[in-house]
Order: structure tokens, then sequence, then C-alpha cells
């Protein structure tokens, strides 16, 4: 494992670089209050004469023979910036925020949020689970008409998108404040056991559920195309009979199985005894 302190925006920056978002994570879910005191943060680093703001850590292991780097721990902050710096670039097509360097929006666009020498067919850095990938498309593609509403990616869009028409900042001093927000970014090494690292961030304050944690343990030692593949056919559809309640869902399959309720706060450690 190594880590070291950069700024965000470096680690978003390289050709070839993606960041995806495992199946086992969970989908996004910051509040608008989370997206309020980043923007209230940043308004704040911008007015001071301060050279950097801590942001976080980022824990993130890379496939062999590719720049692909899988998100263990940070991609709420990676997925909240992306959304952010997609505002800046609608918002300055759309004439609603000035910028004095005319080619930072299409520096934004190549640089931190697409690789448009990838030879896949989407070719956007970020891929967030199946239906958050969805929503995120939509706001770099599709018009305004065809975003999907519904979507905690798309409302926290367009909290930024109004909260930057309404800043009074150009587009050139908005992105030079994100420029200061720095991260710890951890490197996993080949050695290293993701799930250990990962049930060790969660029990230091990582909020998921005991289904969240289930499904890590089911998915994460398996390859890539597995994990696409049992996600798609089983826990996808578990969680949309279930109503996005899995958690009590395993429960109910653990009293039949075993005969005896269980704790659904220790729902996790009781399946993962049973398995």
């Amino acid at each position: 494992m190594k880590g070291d302190a950069q700024p965000l925006i470096k680690f978003f920056d390289g050709s070839d670089k993606r960041f995806i978002i495992p199946l086992y994570q969970r989908n996004y879910d910051w509040k608008e209050e989370n997206c309020e005191q980043l923007f209230q943060d940043l308004m704040k680093l911008h007015n001071s004469d301060r050279k950097s703001h801590f942001f976080g850590s980022i824990v993130s292991s890379i496939q062999s023979g590719t720049e692909d780097r899988f998100i263990i721990d940070g991609q709420q902050r990676i997925t909240t910036v992306s959304l952010l710096l997609i505002a800046m670039v609608n918002a300055k097509k759309e004439g609603l925020i000035e910028a004095t360097d005319a080619k930072l929006v299409e520096k934004i666009f190549k640089r931190y949020l697409v690789d448009e020498y990838q030879e896949d067919e989407r070719k956007v850095k970020l891929k967030p689970i199946k239906k958050d990938m969805q929503a995120f498309d939509a706001l770099l593609y599709k018009p305004k008409e065809q975003y999907i509403k519904e979507s905690n990616v798309t409302r926290n869009y367009d909290f930024f998108y109004d909260k930057i028409i309404r800043a009074g900042l150009t587009l050139d001093e908005l992105f030079e404040t994100i420029k200061k927000l720095e991260v710890i970014n951890i490197r996993l090494d080949e050695d290293d056991d993701p799930q250990l690292i990962f049930e060790s961030l969660n029990s230091t304050g990582l909020d998921l559920s005991e289904a969240d944690k289930i499904r890590n343990y089911l998915l994460m030692s398996l390859a890539p195309a597995e994990q696409d593949n049992l996600y798609t056919r089983f826990w996808n559809p578990i969680e949309e009979f279930t109503k996005y309640d899995p958690s009590s869902f395993v429960r109910d399959y653990l009293t039949m199985k075993q005969g005896k309720i269980g704790r659904i706060d220790k729902i996790y450690f009781i399946f993962k005894e049973y398995a």
C-alpha cells in the first residue's frame, strides 16, 4: 500500500485513466446538505489565502495492464466533483458563466471528464454503478429534457448548476479553487487484501447498510466480468423487488434457513458466518 497527498484534480488527470466504481459499492447517495457544505467550503477557500483544503482520502487498486482504477473508498467525493465539473462546463456552454480562458471548457471536458482516445464506445472517465451511470452520461451528452430527474446524480448536478450561475465567479476562478482540493491518494499493491481494507474503512465510519457489506463480501473477490454477471442476474433484481431494502430480505432469508430472527444491524456478520 502506498499513499501520498496530492491535488484531487491531479488524481483526475491523465490519458487512458478511468475510475470504475465496483458493483459491490453502494449507489451514489450524497445529500444536498453534503453538496452545500462542499460548495460553501469552496467559496470560503476562494475568499481566503489558503493554498489547499483537505478533502479526505481515496483508496484505489489498479487493474493489471491498464490505467483503470477500481475505487474502494472515495466514490462519493469523486462523483460529486465530477458533477460539479459537468455543471461548470454546461453553464459556460449555455452562456450563464464567464471564462477568461477561452479553452478552459474544452480542457475540463477532455482532461477530467472524458478520454476521447478510449477505444470503448463509452469514453467517460468515471464509470458509476449502472443506474447512476445512465443519469451521469445524460448530463454530458443529452438535452435537459432527457435528464433522469429522479436520480440523486441529477438532483445534485442541478444543485451545483444553480449555485454556479449565482456565485458570481468566473469559470476560471471556480476551477482554480477546485484545484486547491487535496486528497490522500492511497494505492493498493497486488498483495493487499481489498476485502479487509474495505471492512476496516467501514468500521471507522463509512456509512454502509448491512446489504451493502454483504454485496461487497460476495462480489469483491471475483473478476470484474463475473461481478457484472452476478450483479445483473441476481443482486440488482433483489434490490428492485425489495424496493431497495435488501437488508430486510437477507434477514428473512436467514430466518427461514436458521430458524431464528437476527438483529437487523448484525445481518452482515450473521450472513458471513452462515456463508
